[in-house]
């Protein structure tokens, strides 16, 4: 799970770890004892690891000793620093936090993962909110956000079904109302063990 730095508190990240996820969670200033003592780690040694990515230069550093604060149950914390060199000399620095051994993500890997998180936000989120008015979800008991994200899945599906209907695109044949009402309750179904008997 790639998350934003206001998830990363010991309350989401013990929920994480209980439902099985690891977490890769953005370092900010909410935790500054963690924030100062990777910084002060990083700040006195060269990258750990230089590469291109794209037209951009990435350096790394990584280091998996990190206390764990009070309240968070993990037995060490790992940090990932990267800076990133943009071809008209802009500089973006972002570290991380996460669960994952080494020995399962390297370095490289896990600069991928904390990458990813902006396709979510920009193909998901952005996407949502502009095209769809998906709008900040205002109360955080899991139950509600669970229920909103279900809704607003259930519009993007009768929305493309609508596309599918009327806005005829594509090689597949026009198909009726009815017909993509059926395949959607079709698709919604749990898939039934088959009868071996």
């Amino acid at each position: 799970m790639v998350a934003d730095g206001a998830f990363a508190t010991a309350p989401f990240l013990r929920t994480a770890g209980q439902l099985g996820l690891r977490v890769v969670a953005r370092l900010k200033g909410n935790l500054p004892e963690l924030s100062r003592a990777a910084q002060r780690l990083f700040d006195g040694q060269p990258p750990h690891s230089v590469f291109l990515y794209g037209a951009d230069r990435v350096e790394l550093w990584d280091a998996d000793d990190f206390p764990p604060w009070a309240t968070l149950r993990w037995e060490r914390v790992r940090v990932l620093r990267y800076r990133q060199h943009k071809p008209d000399g802009t500089v973006i620095q972002a570290e991380w936090l996460t669960d994952f051994p080494r020995r399962q993500v390297g370095s490289f890997n896990l600069f991928r993962l904390a990458k990813n998180r902006w396709e979510i936000e920009n193909q998901g989120f952005n996407d949502g909110k502009n095209r769809y008015g998906m709008e900040h979800i205002c109360h955080h008991h899991p139950n509600s956000m669970l229920l909103n994200w279900l809704l607003i899945a259930l519009a993007l599906v009768i929305e493309r079904l609508y596309r599918l209907c009327y806005l005829h695109r594509g090689a597949h044949p026009v198909r009726s109302t009815i017909d993509l009402v059926n395949l959607l309750w079709l698709n919604l179904r749990l898939p039934c063990a088959p009868d071996t008997s």
